[in-house]
């Protein structure tokens, strides 16, 4: 079969913003572009160009990929308002990780779009029929977004196996004693058990 007759599989916008996740995951934000990009869906980059406009579409492509995986949990006849927050943004948090290179996007881009409004829609009518009210139910919505963008964020850039930074490895006792003692006291990095008692905190205390 000569190459001009195989059948290729049709270039979308979805195909695309896949394949930039991809290459993101693999080489960073700073490695996306047209070019690479095309090379990867083995086609000619100005063929890209007629899906997605410029690098900026794609990268709100990605967010709104990343935004679109958050799965809102089955619902239970007796369930709390508490527990359908807690799943879905532990959900969140969980997506962003996987694509720890593309976090970045979350925090410096804005997260409008339809996908994320369909997540935030369903999470409201589940928060409203379990007994929170609807401007409270969107004005935590907004807290916890805020907050697993800002943890994950500091995860992926933390990450196990990164070097300490030059200034934490230079404390001392006498130059910092509070945060050394602290050190001393079994503080470390645990982003599971942090993020999970930051999450609690924050939804038990919400009134």
């Amino acid at each position: 079969m000569s190459p001009e007759s195989r059948v290729r599989t049709p270039l979308t916008r979805t195909r695309i913003i896949e394949a930039a996740l991809r290459l993101v995951d693999s080489e960073g934000l700073d490695g996306l572009s047209m070019r690479r990009l095309g090379e990867a869906l083995g086609v000619d980059p100005m063929a890209v160009y007629y899906h997605v406009p410029n690098k900026a579409a794609l990268h709100d492509g990605i967010l709104e990929h990343l935004w679109g995986g958050v799965v809102l949990p089955p619902p239970q006849p007796d369930e709390t308002w508490q527990e359908v927050l807690a799943a879905v943004f532990r959900d969140f948090r969980r997506r962003l990780l996987d694509h720890p290179r593309a976090v970045t996007l979350a925090g410096t881009r804005s997260s409008v779009s339809s996908p994320m409004l369909r997540l935030v829609d369903d999470t409201l009518g589940r928060l409203v029929r379990a007994g929170l009210a609807p401007r409270d139910a969107m004005e935590l919505l907004d807290c916890l977004t805020a907050y697993t963008i800002g943890k994950t964020l500091a995860e992926a850039i933390a990450a196990p196996g990164a070097a300490v930074p030059p200034a934490l490895a230079a404390l001392t006792a006498e130059s910092h004693p509070q945060v050394v003692a602290a050190m001393a006291d079994g503080y470390g990095f645990a982003p599971d058990a942090e993020f999970e008692r930051g999450l609690a905190a924050l939804i038990a205390g919400w009134a």
